[in-house]
């Protein structure tokens, strides 16, 4: 799997094609990720930067709906039955991804 944050966001699967990641909430949660792969950025981070300061009261829930929609995303092209690659951590989130993987 590739990973692009340079120009627009992408994620290139396994196969060559192109994963459909849904609508900008995922695909910021995922951006957000990946600029800090392979550490726990706090689910209070990702609330902030989502809701640019301003966050509904069910915050929390609409970012564990986001990160779900992007697990089954990401599961479509590579199974990932154990969760490995998008890990829940201490109060947050880790995205876990090979340097080689991401265009940075």
């Amino acid at each position: 799997m590739r990973f692009g944050i340079l120009g627009p966001l992408q994620v290139i699967g396994d196969d060559g094609h192109e994963l459909a990641l849904g609508g900008r909430m995922p695909r910021t949660v995922l951006a957000i990720l990946l600029l800090r792969a392979n550490e726990v950025v706090s689910r209070d981070r990702l609330v902030e930067e989502l809701w640019a300061g301003a966050p509904p009261a069910s915050a929390a829930k609409g970012l564990h709906v986001h990160v779900s929609r992007l697990r089954r995303a990401l599961a479509a092209s590579h199974p990932d039955p154990g969760g490995e690659r998008l890990v829940t951590a201490a109060g947050g989130y880790l995205f876990r991804i090979a340097p080689d993987e991401l265009d940075v």
